[in-house]
């Protein structure tokens, strides 16, 4: 018997912000699963996930918190939803509105994370900025 509520997981989905989901996000961040979930309960969540009608799976796809994982897409999404790393590419180069050169590291839903370049170096600490900020929706496309 799964450990969670298909409910709760389906509220969650609904709620979700984001359009790309693994069973492992929606365990820990979505139903408030403790541990490692048993096989039983990833397949159950693999099951509803592939049940529902505005969720697809997309295969595997490398996050940073959970490493590698089955993943599902949402299939209608809000267009305020749109999905970061369509907007956004990884390692990709974009100058800000202040004129700072930006590499972005880590692009997810809530956050790009990046660093400063300078002469060809990433120079300063990391820098977090969310996505739809009128600092990010400023950022254009960029070469060193």
């Amino acid at each position: 018997m799964p450990g969670f509520d298909a409910e709760t997981m389906k509220r969650y989905l609904d709620d979700f912000p984001g359009d790309v989901v693994c069973p492992l996000q929606v365990w820990y961040e979505g139903i408030g699963g403790c541990g490692v979930p048993g096989k039983a309960d990833m397949e159950a969540m693999e099951a509803v996930l592939g049940s529902l009608e505005n969720w697809k799976s997309v295969g595997e796809v490398r996050y940073e918190k959970f490493g590698k994982q089955p993943s599902y897409a949402r299939v209608k999404f809000a267009p305020d939803r749109a999905m970061v790393q369509h907007v956004f590419k990884l390692n990709g180069m974009y100058r800000g509105p202040d004129g700072k050169l930006l590499k972005i590291v880590v692009s997810e839903v809530y956050n790009l994370r990046c660093f400063e370049i300078a002469d060809g170096n990433m120079v300063g600490p990391m820098i977090k900025i969310h996505p739809a900020s009128d600092y990010a929706l400023q950022m254009t496309e960029a070469t060193a």
